[in-house]
């Protein structure tokens, strides 16, 4: 009796680490994930949300040249996710880098309400602090930012850079427009390569810029979404307009503003769209749903950002890359590296939980798969080629 009760234990226990490991903020195919875990550098192209937009009248003929209607964040979008991961917490002094020993269990974990993943570092909040934390999960690092104003909202943070970088700056987006960005910016310390505090407090700013080419007149521009990419940020509006922040004299400042309004080129009624870096480049997908429920996918789009022109580029192919984006994250991947069939966009259905696969060459959205079901692997590795 008492070994069937130990036995049983030990599966209940089994049972709960595999609902916690399927609770991760990490929102992509199991496969693609061990795959990962062997190739470090891949971790640095992950990319956190994904910002659900809904159309505030719906126009029958949308394209990114006309005057187009209002887009409003759905009620069901957010790009915070509350899931819990293992990872152990102590607490540590302001402004600086603390490694969590492998060997030390410690009682409660903070991990629970992520707000981006940037150049492979994650940026959660340890509750109920409103503080924020950038997390190295590779070196099991991590370090305290300051204090954060609670009556701010944040929709996502990123970095500008890697934090190799001696530049590297955190910008977080808060979803309005007063403040409508807040920066900090990480300094080495002169005698060593951990973190120091140069200020105490986040800097904050408004956002006087105006909404071109949509309907209502002077609509301050909201962003919920943004990317870091060399040194640089690019902050998407609501209203799918670009912006570019770089650092002036100490200083981050908006210096361009692309003249061109991004939406799907197709009439919809809600799309989710990501932003992504591959190769060095900036790329924008969009999941578009012409259907009343956003939770059907009828079409996808990709998109190249042309850097020195600040303009889209619609792509038809992705050559031997491949796209996977989940309900909270995205990435890029050279199919050969990780087994997956090349020119196509993975993504999951918020429904069914399953991973379907958009094929670029054919554009037809192939039978999909669910990880809960053991032939999924092996389903995963007839499709490559």
């Amino acid at each position: 009796m008492a070994l069937k009760t130990k036995n049983k234990k030990k599966q209940q226990c089994s049972g709960n680490t595999q609902v916690e490991k399927s609770k991760s903020w990490l929102d992509l195919p199991n496969q693609l994930v061990n795959t990962k875990e062997g190739q470090p550098n891949l971790h640095k192209n992950i990319s956190f949300g994904g910002i659900i937009k809904s159309w505030r009248t719906i126009s029958k003929h949308c394209n990114s040249h006309s005057n187009l209607p209002w887009l409003q964040l759905s009620n069901h979008a957010t790009n915070t996710h509350k899931y819990s991961t293992q990872t152990s917490f102590s607490y540590m002094p302001l402004g600086c880098w603390c490694r969590h020993y492998l060997f030390r269990k410690l009682p409660r974990y903070p991990w629970k309400h992520y707000v981006g993943c940037s150049n492979a570092i994650l940026i959660a909040e340890v509750e109920p602090l409103h503080m924020y934390h950038l997390w190295n999960p590779r070196h099991r690092e991590m370090f305290r930012l300051p204090l954060w104003d609670p009556k701010v909202p944040v929709k996502l943070a990123v970095l500008s850079s890697p934090p190799e970088d001696p530049n590297c700056t955190v910008m977080v987006l808060t979803g309005i427009s007063q403040p409508a960005f807040a920066f900090y910016k990480l300094k080495r310390s002169n005698t060593n390569s951990s973190w120091i505090t140069p200020e105490p407090r986040w800097t904050m700013q408004d956002c006087t810029l105006t909404e071109p080419l949509v309907r209502q007149k002077h609509q301050a521009m909201e962003f919920a979404n943004a990317i870091g990419v060399r040194g640089k940020f690019y902050a998407l509006s609501v209203q799918g307009s670009l912006v570019v922040i770089e650092d002036l004299d100490s200083v981050p400042k908006v210096t361009e503003i692309s003249a061109t309004r991004l939406v799907p080129s197709v009439s919809s009624n809600h799309f989710r769209e990501y932003l992504l870096e591959s190769e060095g480049e900036v790329l924008l997908v969009f999941l578009i749903s012409r259907k009343s429920s956003m939770h059907s996918v009828d079409g996808i789009e990709i998109y190249q950002l042309n850097l020195a022109r600040l303009s889209w580029l619609k792509l038809g192919t992705l050559g031997e890359r491949a796209v996977f984006v989940g309900s909270n994250c995205s990435v890029s991947v050279l199919a050969s590296e990780v087994g997956c069939r090349r020119n196509c966009i993975y993504f999951r259905h918020s429904v069914t939980h399953e991973w379907c696969v958009y094929d670029m060459e054919s554009s037809n959205i192939l039978q999909g798969w669910n990880e809960a079901n053991p032939t999924s692997a092996i389903w995963f590795q007839q499709i490559q080629g």
